[in-house]
């Protein structure tokens, strides 16, 4: 059996402590009980928040405020936990520290060390910060779900609801509700039993589906026949083409070997070739068109390039004179066509000129001179470099025509000896295919023999080549079907593992069902086990504590956690018709946690707030000796009127305590000065 302690608790500004505060819980010489004293609102409530809190962390806070119901006075309030002394001063942050200690006889002693900070800010809620030390690994642990994990390995959660209580608010909890049967299936290790149902039921609907048909599609077994089709008729096509690929190259030989015959044919008979004829007269109908532009351009030359060159250095004495030629001529023409309209101009300057501009003879004799001397000089003196008369040309026209000629480009001359050379072998081979095609037209038998072939010999090549490209088809289709059957295969091959797959899953599936069936068989069987020792242990503990003995047998509780009384005569009457005390019924529950805690694979602590609220005084010394220090560690908060440090309860109960402590208000509760003073007594007693 492992059992879990509680070594120490630090707390800094944390409620009514302000500042930092350690209460040590260690054992002493054997004694592990410890006493926590304090009058009512001292900060007992708020002692067992921060060591809740300290091991279960963040989640913790919704664990004590549906606990924790009431009025407003009485609710947890986390956000208003921080320290009103420290906040006055500007601080931010309040420390919760728990130091846990894991004993078990197979593995061992160990510890852990779970820290929190919690930094307040005035407009969003508290900031967490979870921090862990080992015993066994150095180094400090930040990760939260490390942190998780390693909390619940001391101290779980659903340990710490049950152990961690107020003992007035706890007779108020409805055993049925659906956390606390969970918590008592973890407690006495029959969740094991309900985790392995939803693992086996994870691993039938999800994990195995999930691993052994990961497509999530059809049914593999339809998929598999599918592609078996899609093989078989891949197959088949494939092997028809392959098929129909040898039966053309079997033609294919034949064309060509026939084609080789006319070819024989063709070079042994002396057969014209229709095409070799109309390739010779083409090239005839070619040449000859080219010779007549050669000629043509000699020609050209010969009349034109040749007499120009032949001038030298007079073809640019001509061009200038001609120039000159034109200028002149056009001098000439407008000289003509001005001076006859000289009169006409003298009478529309002068003629019919009103009364009041009219000149005097003399004046206008004047005028009409100066006019008529101005336009003569239009033309007189002519232009300098203006010959005298024309004789070269008489007109301007043809005198350009000649002027072009003399600037055309020479350049046709050197090639004059190639033009001549090229015509020469042109002639010569216009004569060679004037020969051959004269002796091809005149071979009638050989030029309609070699028509046959030649036409024979096309449709060969024709269908040689119409089979060359069919087969050129057939492999590449060939080829794709090869690519696609492998990939078919493929498929196949990966589909039928799929299948096979499917089917071990759906065995394996089959086989989880009866695992998980059986699973829930033993934990049903289990429960009723574990139900039958509790209410054993809780129906002893309650009648032995409320000395009941005469009247009842024992409790027994049903499936729904509902609590029946076995009356002496074995009769069962339910809990509510015996108009029990509150008293009687904080001692049921407080025995139902002593019986948890015998039955429990895990032993935590049991740490508990007004212990002894409603109980009379033989109950009282009952409950402290049968069930709050009957346990490996005991911490007690209790008031003076619970537990008197002058009554002889008091002192029965010294010689298992290890420890005690007293808290001491002093301020105004709603003040910021109201804090808590510790000091290692119970009320001014010391152990």
């Amino acid at each position: 059996m492992a059992n879990v302690f509680i070594d120490s608790l630090t707390l800094e500004n944390f409620g009514p402590f302000y500042g930092e505060h350690t209460f040590d819980f260690r054992s002493l010489e054997g004694k592990c009980g410890i006493l926590v004293g304090g009058k009512n609102g001292a900060g007992k409530t708020h002692l067992l928040r921060a060591l809740y809190l300290a091991v279960v962390g963040e989640s913790g806070i919704g664990d004590l405020k549906r606990v924790e119901t009431g009025s407003d006075a009485t609710r947890f309030a986390f956000e208003k936990s921080l320290n009103r002394r420290a906040l006055a001063e500007g601080q931010d942050t309040l420390r919760l520290k728990a130091i846990a200690s894991l004993h078990d006889d197979k593995v061992g002693s160990r510890k852990v060390e779970l820290l929190r900070e919690i930094r307040f800010r005035s407009n969003s809620a508290p900031v967490w910060q979870h921090f862990a030390t080992r015993s066994d690994t150095p180094g400090r642990i930040e990760d939260g779900q490390v942190i998780q994990k390693l909390r619940d390995a001391f101290l779980p959660r659903h340990l710490a609801r049950f152990f961690f209580f107020d003992a007035e608010r706890s007779q108020s909890i409805n055993l049925g509700q659906q956390d606390i049967v969970e918590g008592v299936s973890r407690i006495l290790g029959l969740w094991t039993y309900t985790e392995l149902e939803n693992d086996l039921r994870q691993l039938i609907n999800f994990k195995i589906p999930k691993s052994f048909n990961a497509s999530g599609g059809p049914d593999p077994g339809t998929t598999l026949a599918e592609l078996n089709g899609k093989v078989i008729t891949a197959e088949g096509t494939l092997k028809a083409r392959r098929k129909e690929r040898e039966v053309l190259a079997r033609e294919l030989h034949e064309a060509e070997a026939e084609l080789l015959e006319v070819e024989d044919d063709l070079q042994t008979l002396g057969a014209v070739d229709p095409d070799e004829l109309q390739k010779a007269q083409e090239r005839r109908v070619k040449i000859t068109s080219a010779r007549a532009k050669l000629e043509s351009k000699l020609t050209e030359v010969w009349e034109l390039a040749l007499p120009v060159s032949l001038l030298g250095v007079y073809r640019m004495e001509l061009h200038g004179a001609l120039s000159a030629e034109e200028r002149r001529r056009e001098w000439e023409s407008a000289k003509s066509t001005v001076e006859p309209k000289i009169p006409q101009v003298k009478q529309d300057v002068f003629g019919a000129v009103p009364k009041e501009f009219e000149l005097q003879p003399d004046v206008e004799a004047f005028y009409l001179k100066r006019l008529e001397d101005s336009l003569h000089r239009l033309f007189h003196p002519p232009p300098q470099d203006m010959p005298d008369r024309v004789f070269l040309a008489d007109r301007n026209d043809r005198s350009a025509r000649v002027r072009e000629r003399l600037a055309t480009n020479q350049g046709s001359l050197h090639d004059l000896a190639e033009m001549c050379v090229s015509i020469e072998k042109m002639d010569v081979e216009l004569r060679e295919l004037d020969q051959k095609l004269k002796q091809m037209q005149q071979n009638t038998a050989a030029y309609k023999r070699g028509v046959e072939l030649h036409e024979k010999r096309g449709g060969l090549i024709s269908r040689r080549d119409q089979i060359s490209k069919r087969r050129k088809e057939i492999d590449a289709e060939i080829t794709r079907l090869e690519v696609e059957l492998a990939d078919l295969k493929r498929q196949e091959t990966n589909q039928r593992e799929v299948s096979d797959r499917a089917e071990r899953g759906e065995n394996l599936a089959a086989m989880a069902m009866r695992y998980r069936e059986a699973a829930g068989e033993i934990r049903s069987r289990a429960a009723i086990q574990m139900r039958r020792q509790i209410s054993e242990e809780v129906g002893k503990l309650w009648v032995e504590i409320t000395e009941r003995e005469r009247e009842f047998q024992g409790i027994e509780f049903d499936s729904h956690w509902q609590c029946w009384l076995v009356r002496q005569d074995a009769k069962k009457v339910s809990w509510e018709e015996t108009n029990t005390s509150a008293g009687q019924r904080q001692v049921r529950m407080l025995a139902f946690y002593e019986a948890l805690r015998r039955l429990a694979k895990l032993v935590p602590p049991l740490v508990v707030d007004t212990p002894l609220a409603r109980l009379d005084k033989e109950v009282r010394a009952n409950v402290l000796d049968q069930l709050y220090l009957s346990g490996h560690q005991s911490i007690i908060l209790s008031t003076n009127a619970e537990l008197d440090p002058e009554g002889s309860l008091f002192d029965q109960v010294t010689n298992r305590l290890a420890r005690v402590y007293t808290l001491h208000p002093h301020g105004r509760p709603d003040s910021p000065n109201y804090e808590v003073r510790v000091t290692s007594d119970y009320f001014g007693r010391s152990l």
